[in-house]
């Protein structure tokens, strides 16, 4: 939503970078949904709590890696 705001509201706006961050988004988005839709593995009940753990801690530095090139846009 950031992006759009910026795209639409601001002034010179760098439109290719807000364009970027937005298809980022998406690709995360997607990987996320990929991940969470898996079915392999998940009789094992150890191997689930690593599985979503770790997707979770990925989860985490997806959003971080996005939060900073949002502040990068101005």
């Amino acid at each position: 939503m950031d992006c759009i705001f910026y795209k639409v509201y601001v002034v010179d706006a760098d439109i290719d970078a807000a364009n970027k961050v937005i298809v980022h988004i998406a690709e995360a988005q997607d990987e996320l949904l990929k991940r969470v839709n898996s079915t392999e593995g998940k009789d094992v009940k150890g191997r689930i709590k690593a599985y979503y753990k770790k997707m979770n801690a990925d989860f985490e530095k997806q959003v971080n890696a996005i939060g900073k090139e949002i502040s990068a846009l101005g």
